[in-house]
């Protein structure tokens, strides 16, 4: 024992455990293998007929199997020498040439490793998961109720639904959710967000669809101009282009709706038409409701192999070909939808074209066929389709220049050739990596946020938090991706998982240590607690509840909470799924030149915000007030006779009381906050709806302030039918000033981040 311990010194610290498993992943497989080798060794690269395969990211358990690889080639010797250190320092020929010099940072890394290979280190108590998530607190069985309603099917939950979760807790909420996976509302919602991925919707509204189609294959294509009645003939054409454009689109809601397993989304051997596509196309089949725009049956076009989403015209006219492209942009679309890879990262580093000397690069060239052995065996089953999307096999064949056409190691059998997309689709769909595109794609939908890619830069100080952040999304997204593979295919499932898992719910943090020194009066943190807070800061970045709704989202949420869209009557115009309104400016997307949402709010889209929590607070408060009190949805214990103090100033305690239990269920049916009657925040919002009264008030003493409502803001018709109410329930005057006092309060609210974002 040292002296200066009987001084009273403290111990030193212990050095941290680093296990071997960490070790690998922090020092070998982030800043080498994944930048380096894996862009050779991989399944599909240069080298994949090398000992020495590596798995990417977007396989489960990628980590462990790399390691396991590594330790096998760790125990194979050249002269003494592990494998592993000799092929990348070329002491023995390695095709890639030299990855790291003898001595480097690099080569002691993987020195060490060997090192631990053979003398393994094991800490305790390592569960990712479990700590990742340690200091996350999650939505009740209530809140994720409320926002599961909103987000699946744009409702409130009812009032059976919250005693029946309330009373059941998890098991209930699971019953409802697979209830409210049945509405019509929901399978509307799997249309819009499989359109963000693939944007048929360009084609909308138009005739878009219509004129993609090949006269001469389908001759009765604008069957619709032999309608004399011009309305009728508008409405036809209008349902007709809608239906083709949106064709691959509605297999989602359709495979989903019938219990169908979700590969058949590429797997189906029909297309999908309602009664007016179907004569578009000539396709003899027969309806329930021939008048029903929503029903869509199977169809088989003549002459034209199907596979589900693969061999739809538009979805081949959406991602276009060329004869110089043939198919690769076709091909990359069809790994980032179908196989959650993205081929253009496999080797994101610059390329030099005065150093390619190849006769033939894309075959010959380790710069080109990183990419190309990925894409152009895709690109070749994809051959029978031209650029217009028709079923046209290449006369002379394939481009034998190119990678013989097939999937993976395996290539595509002759007698498949003319029926190769097919072949494809099953190939596709018997891939892990299928399972996890279609997670990805829920995921995304759901909480706003693309998942996380590995990082790459080891020499960002973020860098390790960013990467326990990605290794632990993974894992559940990896985890939902087993679950959907196990239920054979039930796209449910993956949309259940992802609503109950922790991104879809979390809520806040309850990590004190979080906050630092400053924040409590005192001086910032530094040297090892400013690290660790940084760190787990990075880590902790991509949780939460907090997603900018789209448009579309909360045009949903405010017809929900509100009983109408953010519009003054019906049939004027819909300010936010308008694309002359502010459907664009508030981050949508048109399918077209704008493809990607906006998920941060800029000037333009807070103006907007602004306006709509203004124009929705004066068009929806007195028309709450229209109805019955068991009818309302903002104003259930109050009426706008409730003044909180007499004419002598006076609070009058049973009024007061009503008013804040208002405000109490306002914070909970439009923010989903939870809050008891003496919380600071109901205190604030009736602190604002004493003051602006007490001035509506003051101002009617004065005549400064009439009694009359602005003309916008009065309530004298039905929104949904237009006509006019009885004399008894319009409300055109406010002598109290309080619906006044209460549009402040609910503009308040409506421009809170808690509505905007949900």
């Amino acid at each position: 024992m040292c002296a200066a311990l009987a001084l009273g010194c403290a111990e030193p610290e212990p050095e941290p455990c680093v296990s071997t498993e960490q070790f690998f992943k922090e020092a070998v497989w982030a800043p080498v293998m994944s930048q380096k080798c894996i862009t050779c060794h991989n399944a599909s690269g240069v080298a994949k007929n090398s000992q020495f395969v590596l798995q990417s990211s977007d396989w489960a358990g990628y980590l462990e199997a790399n390691l396991a690889t590594v330790e096998r080639l760790s125990k194979l010797q050249y002269e003494g020498e592990p494998w592993i250190l000799v092929k990348p320092t070329n002491t023995v020929e390695h095709g890639g040439g030299v990855q790291f010099e003898r001595g480097s940072e690099e080569f002691e890394a993987f020195a060490e490793l060997v090192e631990r290979i053979q003398n393994p280190v094991v800490c305790p108590d390592e569960t990712l998961s479990g700590e990742y998530f340690a200091d996350v607190e999650l939505l009740d069985e209530l809140g994720t109720l409320r926002k599961a309603a909103l987000h699946l099917a744009g409702r409130a939950p009812t009032a059976e639904e919250e005693l029946l979760v309330a009373a059941g807790g998890m098991d209930s909420l699971v019953e409802v959710l697979d209830d409210m996976m049945h509405e019509e509302a929901f399978y509307d919602r799997l249309v819009e967000l499989y359109n963000d991925h693939l944007l048929t919707d360009r084609y909308l509204p138009g005739t878009g669809a219509v004129d993609l189609l090949d006269s001469v294959t389908y001759p009765e294509a604008y069957w619709y101009e032999g309608i004399e009645d011009e309305a009728e003939r508008n409405l036809a054409r209008a349902r007709t282009n809608e239906a083709l454009a949106r064709e691959a689109l509605m297999l989602v809601p359709h495979v989903v709706r019938n219990d169908l397993p979700f590969t058949e989304i590429l797997t189906a051997d029909y297309t999908l038409v309602n009664p007016w596509s179907a004569q578009s196309y000539g396709a003899a089949v027969s309806f329930v409701d021939p008048n029903d725009p929503e029903e869509f049956v199977p169809a088989t076009l003549p002459d034209r192999p199907h596979a589900g989403m693969l061999t739809s015209t538009m979805f081949l006219n959406r991602f276009p070909t060329t004869p110089t492209n043939r198919n690769r942009h076709r091909s990359r679309m069809v790994y980032k939808l179908f196989l959650a890879t993205d081929v253009l990262a496999l080797a994101e580093r610059p390329i030099d074209p005065t150093s390619i000397e190849d006769f033939n690069p894309t075959r010959e060239s380790e710069t080109c066929t990183v990419c190309h052995a990925n894409i152009d065996p895709i690109a070749g089953t994809l051959q029978n389709w031209d650029a217009l999307g028709r079923y046209s096999p290449p006369e002379d064949g394939w481009y034998p220049e190119m990678f013989a056409p097939g999937f993976a190691d395996a290539e595509l059998p002759a007698g498949e050739k003319l029926d190769a997309t097919g072949w494809l689709a099953d190939q596709i769909v018997d891939d892990p990596r299928f399972a996890a595109s279609q997670v990805h794609i829920v995921f995304e939908g759901l909480t706003g946020q693309a998942p996380l890619r590995e990082p790459s830069d080891a020499g960002a100080p973020d860098y390790l938090g960013k990467l326990t952040a990605f290794e632990a999304q993974n894992a559940e997204l990896q985890r939902i991706a087993e679950a959907f593979i196990e239920s054979g295919y039930d796209l449910r499932v993956v949309v259940e998982a992802v609503v109950l898992g922790p991104y879809f719910r979390a809520a806040d943090f309850d990590a004190p240590w979080l906050s630092t020194h400053e924040a409590e009066g005192g001086s910032p943190a530094e040297g090892a607690d400013a690290e660790a807070i940084a760190l787990r800061e990075a880590e902790l970045g991509p949780v939460g509840t907090a997603r900018w709704l789209t448009p579309e989202m909360l045009d949903r949420k405010i017809t929900a909470l509100f009983g109408a869209p953010w519009q003054q009557r019906v049939g004027t115009d819909n300010f936010l799924t308008r694309f002359d309104q502010y459907r664009i400016f508030y981050g949508g997307i048109d399918s077209d030149t704008i493809v990607d949402r906006m998920t941060e709010p800029n000037g333009i889209m807070v103006n907007v915000a602004e306006r709509m929590a203004n124009e929705v607070a004066c068009w929806g408060t007195a028309r709450d007030f229209t109805r019955q009190t068991d009818q309302r949805l903002l104003f259930p214990f109050v009426d706008p006779g409730f003044e909180p103090e007499d004419g002598n100033g006076f609070e009058i305690p049973g009024v007061t009381e009503a008013i804040r239990a208002n405000i109490q269920h306002l914070h909970w049916h439009l923010l989903g906050e939870r809050l008891e009657l003496d919380d600071p925040e109901l205190d604030r919002a009736y602190g604002l709806f004493l003051e602006v009264w007490r001035d509506g008030k003051r101002g009617l003493a004065l005549d400064e302030y009439g009694t009359g409502l602005p003309g916008s803001c009065q309530a004298t018709r039905d929104f949904w039918s237009d006509e006019e109410l009885p004399e008894s329930q319009r409300i055109t005057q406010d002598p109290n000033y309080t619906i006044r006092a209460w549009m402040a309060v609910i503009t308040y609210m409506l421009s809170d981040y808690r509505f905007l974002h949900e």
